[in-house]
């Protein structure tokens, strides 16, 4: 019965399959069959393809054309920096001591009487770190002409240098900058402390050539004592000694009114050590708002209307007058005065 069973259950399968194989058909159609399928997805891909966005497509041009003149800007100008920094490099040759090094990495000039290799690691570890952090905070346009950095390893070739190069008595300095030849000279015997201070000012020159010396000075010496962030990409600024000069100006009520020292044209001479006090205190407190980088960009756009940056200043803090910032600005020193911030 079983055997019965599974005959049974075949024979409509064969018929079928009889019936199949006694249909006649043409390789045409046959082609059509198996290959149709095929074909329909074809022809709605290609459909897909040519329902592009004219729109998109314009716009895909114009970023592809942008990018490729931005490339070719930036390929010029940096051959253009490349040979201004190897003939500055060789006028150096010609200012400085015979036995003097020299190394070049764009912007950058390093010089110094100090090996080239002590040069080079003084550009890896400190020149390019400091350059790099302020150019993430604040400045949007690297230098398109050198950067010199003479570097001396000990006073009395410091003192000497100085005099000889740019007829600076520096006695009473570790590094100075000097902005009409874009050079900054150094007394390493000092450490390198001093480096991101004049660092700043040349960076600035390149980014915001119109800055006032109020913030140019207060900017530079708030880079005087910095720590890095933790992911090593930004310079974090600690409180120094001229912390504690802006302290005791403010409790002997010798504290100058902030829009009055920021309208001064006589920013250094008598009063300089507790005017750098005070502009380092300014960006102190906008840093640690977080309103540093906002008021550098806000007051470099503005600055044509407002060459001071005092309306500029009032108007990132939320002060409705000179009086009004003046004592926020007081509130906030006031509080430096805890142990703490000593």
């Amino acid at each position: 019965m079983l055997l019965k069973s599974i005959v049974d259950c075949r024979c409509p399968l064969e018929s079928a399959f009889r019936e199949f194989r006694s249909v006649s058909i043409s390789p045409a159609r046959l082609a059509v069959l198996a290959l149709g399928p095929f074909g329909i997805l074809a022809s709605t891909y290609a459909i897909c393809l040519s329902r592009h966005d004219p729109q998109a497509a314009a716009f895909a041009d114009q970023v592809t054309a942008a990018e490729t003149r931005g490339a070719k800007v930036q390929s010029v100008r940096q051959t253009l920096l490349l040979d201004a920094c190897h003939e500055r490099s060789r006028k150096l040759q010609g200012q400085l001591p015979a036995d003097f090094e020299i190394v070049c990495r764009a912007p950058f000039i390093l010089a110094g009487d100090v090996p080239a290799e002590r040069l080079a690691k003084l550009h890896e570890e400190a020149v390019l770190p400091l350059s790099r952090a302020l150019w993430r905070a604040f400045f949007d346009r690297k230098p398109d002409e050198p950067i010199v950095l003479v570097a001396l390893s000990d006073e009395a070739r410091y003192i000497q240098v100085a005099h000889d190069l740019d007829g600076y008595d520096v006695a009473a300095y570790a590094a100075y900058y000097n902005r009409k030849e874009r050079r900054i000279v150094l007394n390493l015997s000092h450490g390198t402390g001093t480096l991101a201070h004049e660092l700043s000012h040349a960076l600035v020159q390149s980014d915001f050539p119109e800055m006032p010396e109020w913030f140019d000075e207060g900017l530079a010496s708030l880079h005087e004592d910095t720590v890095y962030s933790a992911d090593g990409l930004l310079l974090i600024p600690q409180p120094n000694w001229r912390s504690r000069i802006l302290v005791d100006a403010l409790q002997a009520d010798e504290l100058p009114d902030l829009a009055t020292l920021i309208r001064t044209q006589s920013f250094r001479g008598e009063g300089e050590g507790l005017h750098y006090a005070c502009v380092r205190g300014l960006c102190l407190f906008l840093h640690q708002k977080g309103l540093l980088t906002h008021f550098y960009r806000k007051f470099r756009t503005e600055c044509a209307s407002d060459p001071t940056g005092l309306a500029t200043l009032r108007e990132v803090v939320g002060a409705t007058d000179d009086a009004a910032l003046d004592q926020e600005f007081r509130r906030w020193v006031f509080q430096q005065a805890s142990p703490a911030s000593s």
